[in-house]
């Protein structure tokens, strides 16, 4: 009943994520993708959902993490990335470091482990998800989409193969549901995860903010299933890097917004590491 239930939501979100990147390509004048900003409102609303979960998290261990120039750096984010880029993304650490910094130095009642806590959570969750901002800003929806679909694929087939098969767990005190079966499967899930991205939004005329294309660059028959399985490999690890940060802050899930999935930052683990990864490719890629 669990399982069927958390089913039902998960088509559920999934239904309503897939509205928001076909607008993307559906409204459009004179090249401008006019739609595009509905889906970057839906990113800024699950990045201050989840910088609001993290800071929870965090407090729940105990710490008092600084929380003002959090979120001046999330306030700073979009406008920084789109009109700087990259740049606008270096800028904004330096200025979030720089003020935390300051907070720490004349604020003599913040310790050093807070200080320390605060540098965390604007690396985990605050700076992937700008960097997936920056990702979308320069090259379009396609590369950031083979990051969430690999990944989320993975987590799929991890999830319910793993349920499934059993077996030996990998890391019982980390993630006591993780299994050797369903990690492997979970692989095979990100290549197909990767694949479906390249049929849905490469062979179809499906609206879309398309930049780069990868199929008008690599045979999409060998990279999709190569990088889908890098991805689904390092969404693994960011899964069970979540699954840390919950045992050590003695949380089961990092909110409840989203029912039986838990909170937006359950849903995004394993897409913060592919989303860094995908930026790192694209920067090496030269587009």
């Amino acid at each position: 009943m669990k399982i069927l239930k958390r089913t039902v939501q998960g088509f559920f979100f999934f239904g309503l994520l897939m509205g928001f990147i076909i607008l993307t390509g559906t409204i459009k004048r004179e090249n401008i993708y006019y739609g595009q900003y509905f889906f970057d409102a839906l990113l800024l609303i699950v990045t201050v959902i989840s910088l609001f979960e993290m800071i929870s998290a965090v407090k729940e261990a105990g710490y008092k993490p600084i929380q003002i120039p959090l979120f001046i750096a999330l306030i700073l984010a979009y406008p920084a990335v789109k009109f700087l880029g990259y740049q606008g993304i270096m800028l904004l650490i330096a200025i979030a470091i720089f003020l935390l910094f300051l907070f720490y130095i004349f604020d003599s009642s913040t310790k050093f482990n807070d200080f320390l806590i605060s540098i965390f959570v604007f690396i985990y969750p605050l700076l992937p998800l700008i960097v997936g901002m920056q990702l979308i800003n320069q090259f379009g929806m396609i590369p950031i989409l083979t990051a969430i679909g690999a990944a989320m694929m993975a987590d799929v087939f991890a999830f319910y193969f793993g349920s499934l098969i059993k077996g030996p767990k990998i890391f019982p005190k980390i993630s006591p549901n993780k299994t050797y079966s369903g990690s492997f499967i979970g692989l095979i899930g990100g290549a197909l995860g990767a694949l479906v991205v390249y049929a849905l939004f490469e062979l179809t005329n499906i609206p879309l903010n398309r930049i780069v294309v990868f199929k008008d660059i690599f045979n999409p028959w060998l990279f999709y299933p190569v990088i889908g399985i890098a991805i689904g490999f390092l969404g693994e690890i960011g899964d069970l890097a979540a699954s840390r940060i919950k045992r050590c802050t003695g949380i089961k899930d990092f909110g409840k917004i989203m029912g039986s999935h838990g909170g937006i930052t359950d849903r995004l683990d394993s897409i913060f590491f592919a989303v860094i990864f995908m930026a790192i490719f694209m920067s090496f890629l030269g587009k």
